[in-house]
């Protein structure tokens, strides 16, 4: 399958980045491409990725002085335009950018997951959500559904940093496996808003610390 990630660009996508979500789409990309897919990642050029990365900007926003940081807004709805017109087409495109790209989302031709990092909190975010509630969305905690329930999640996907959980692979499987589930619901049409809510399935992972969190994957009908 060919896929396109489209970062966030306030902070570089690398196993080493500041943000939480910029190491989650390194290690996700990396297994994805493990596992055969051709990925790409669209995210600022100090980025460093293990499959191919398609700079759109020279470096994440973060290193600029903060008036110039709501760019990266600007430059994930450009990264979606790049990923739009790239021939031969993906088969689907993967957006870590927030809301700025759901009116394009909307309007895509290719099929399009979002993952949603932030807190449904609030009642203009929640509105904004509401106003796109037939597109398909990843949650990264089970609060988020619970949150807004009204919306076509297709899964509950923990957003981690893989790389603590290099030395439980079954747990770093389950998550990728899950991402590829979400991705062929999507691309053979099954992520329509009239089709039937997927089937959720709770799993516990093990912590560092040893601790139990119980979390949702995505699992087949």
């Amino acid at each position: 399958m060919r896929i396109a990630h489209i970062s966030p660009f306030l902070e570089q996508v690398s196993s080493e980045s500041q943000d939480p979500q910029g190491r989650t789409i390194f290690h996700l990309t990396k297994h994805l491409t493990r596992l055969g897919h051709d990925v790409r990642v669209f995210a600022s050029g100090d980025s460093r990725t293990a499959c191919e990365l398609v700079p759109v900007a020279p470096l994440a926003m973060r290193s600029y002085p903060a008036p110039k940081r709501h760019l990266a807004e600007a430059l994930a709805m450009l990264a979606l335009e790049k990923a739009l017109a790239t021939l031969p087409s993906f088969d689907l495109i993967h957006l870590h950018s927030g809301l700025s790209c759901l009116p394009l989302m909307r309007r895509s031709p290719i099929p399009i997951v979002a993952t949603v990092y932030e807190a449904l909190d609030a009642p203009e975010v929640i509105g904004v959500y509401r106003e796109f509630k037939e597109l398909a969305l990843i949650a990264t905690c089970a609060e988020q559904l619970t949150q807004v329930p009204d919306l076509n999640w297709q899964a509950v996907i923990p957003c981690v940093d893989l790389l603590r959980w290099q030395q439980e692979p079954q747990a770093v499987e389950k998550i990728v496996r899950a991402h590829e589930t979400v991705y062929e619901w999507s691309t053979i049409g099954m992520g329509l808003p009239e089709r039937v809510a997927p089937h959720l399935r709770f799993v516990t992972s093990a912590k560092a610390n040893a601790a139990q969190e119980r979390s949702i994957v995505a699992s087949p009908y």
